[in-house]
């Protein structure tokens, strides 16, 4: 099975990695390196690594090419630099989701897994926090992460394209900047 990991040279997916080349995997990576770093990935295994942006169309097609299923992990993960920059972030965010999306749709990929974001549920006292909790984005990051969730959702529906969201929490450890 081939995987293409956007953001693959970050701190999440550069663990993930680790962990598909254990299994067996060959995988390609997608990174603009604007915060991940070439020293974080692997230098063994099934490992074809590609510079450049989800944001750009071709690039995103030259990267979907041939592989089975994508790990969307490439964000501006700064709720901060969403509100100092929401054109930008949403261009990265939302804008690169879809990209890869209708690449996906155009290809034939099989599955396609997206991280997406606690920040969807905004401040709530309620502890634990569980996904029957009011959707409740507060900033432009939660709120393309939350767009992006119902593409995904759209894209199952309209096109069969089988897709998974997952909400990151509070995600720390080695490599983490």
């Amino acid at each position: 099975m081939k995987l293409l990991v956007t953001g693959g040279a970050g701190f999440i997916g550069s663990h993930l990695i680790e962990r598909l080349l254990i299994g067996g995997s060959g995988v390609r990576v997608l990174d603009n390196l604007s915060t991940g770093k070439r020293a974080n990935l692997p230098a063994h295994g099934a490992i074809e690594f590609m510079e450049g942006d989800i944001r750009d169309r071709q690039t995103v097609d030259a990267a979907v090419a041939g592989v089975d299923v994508i790990v969307h992990l490439a964000a501006v993960a700064s709720v901060q630099a969403s509100v100092d920059d929401p054109v930008g972030t949403h261009a990265a965010n939302f804008d690169g989701t879809l990209n890869l999306l209708e690449s996906a749709r155009r290809t034939g990929v099989a599955r396609f897994l997206y991280a997406s974001s606690a920040a969807v549920y905004g401040d709530n006292a309620r502890l634990p926090v569980n996904e029957d909790l009011a959707l409740n984005p507060l900033t432009p990051y939660a709120t393309d992460k939350l767009a992006g969730e119902y593409y995904l959702g759209f894209y199952h529906r309209k096109f069969g394209l089988r897709t998974t969201a997952f909400r990151f929490f509070n995600i720390y450890g080695p490599r983490q900047d």
